[in-house]
C-alpha cells in the first residue's frame, strides 16, 4: 500500500497538502475490510438480539458512541482542546482514508436489510405456497428504496446536511412502512416458521425505525 504522496513547490518547501495514493487492490482490500465491519455489526446484533436495548448494546459492541449516529459536531470544553494534539505523519500514513463505509447508519442499514432479504429468501425457497409475483416483487421494492434513503441519508449526515438527511430518512421511513405492511400479506404452509419469520423480520425493521427516528431526533435539535 503506497503512502502519502507530496510535491515540493518552486521555492523547495514541502506542499503540506497530500493525497493518498491508493491502487484498485487497494481499494478491493478497503472494500473487504468494509464488509467485514457489516458482518461484525450483524453478529453483534444476533448476539444481543434478546435484550430490550440491543441497538444501545450493539453500538457498544461496535464501539460508537451515540454522536457518532448522526455525526454531529460535539462541542468541546477547554480540556479537551488542549489534549487535541497535531497527527504525527508516520502516524498519518498508516490511517485508512474515511470513506461513507464507515458510517453506523450505512453499516446498520446494509446489515440489517441484508438480513431481512436472506431470511425472506429463505422463507420462500422453503414454502410451498407460492406468493404472487406482484406481491413478491413490491416488497422486494420496499426493501430496495428504504435501503436507498438510509444510505443517502448517511451521506447527507457525513457531509452535515442534517436537514436533507432527515428528508431521506423520512422517505425511508415511508419505504419501511410498506415493508411491514407486504411482509404481512405472505403466508407458509407452517404457522410455527411464519410466525418466527414474522417475529424476526419485523423486530429487525422496527430496530431500523428507531435508529432513524434517534438521528432525525438529533438532527432538528
Amino acid at each position: 500500500m503506497s503512502q502519502y504522496e507530496f510535491e515540493n513547490n518552486q521555492d523547495g518547501e514541502w506542499d503540506d497538502s497530500g493525497d493518498v495514493a491508493w491502487n484498485e487492490a487497494d481499494w478491493q482490500k478497503f472494500l473487504r475490510n468494509a464488509d467485514k465491519e457489516v458482518s461484525k455489526f450483524i453478529s453483534a446484533y444476533n448476539k444481543v438480539s434478546g435484550k430490550e436495548d440491543r441497538i444501545d448494546a450493539t453500538a457498544a459492541i461496535m464501539g460508537w458512541h451515540r454522536d457518532d449516529w448522526s455525526s454531529l459536531d460535539e462541542e468541546l470544553d477547554e480540556e479537551m482542546i488542549k489534549q487535541i494534539r497535531p497527527v504525527e505523519m508516520e502516524e498519518l500514513s498508516k490511517m485508512e482514508p474515511y470513506t461513507i463505509h464507515r458510517h453506523p447508519i450505512y453499516i446498520s442499514a446494509t446489515g440489517l436489510y441484508a438480513y431481512l432479504r436472506t431470511a425472506w429468501e429463505h422463507y420462500m425457497r422453503n414454502n410451498r405456497e407460492k406468493s404472487s409475483s406482484h406481491l413478491s416483487w413490491s416488497y422486494c421494492a420496499s426493501l430496495s428504496e428504504g435501503e436507498r434513503h438510509s444510505v443517502l441519508a448517511s451521506n447527507c449526515l457525513d457531509l452535515g446536511d442534517f436537514l436533507l438527511a432527515v428528508c431521506h430518512l423520512k422517505k425511508a421511513h415511508a419505504a419501511l412502512n410498506e415493508s411491514l405492511r407486504l411482509n404481512r400479506l405472505f403466508t407458509h404452509q407452517s404457522d410455527s416458521v411464519f410466525e418466527t419469520y414474522q417475529s424476526e423480520s419485523n423486530m429487525r425493521l422496527h430496530d431500523l425505525r428507531e435508529i432513524w427516528l434517534r438521528v432525525m431526533h438529533d438532527c432538528r435539535k
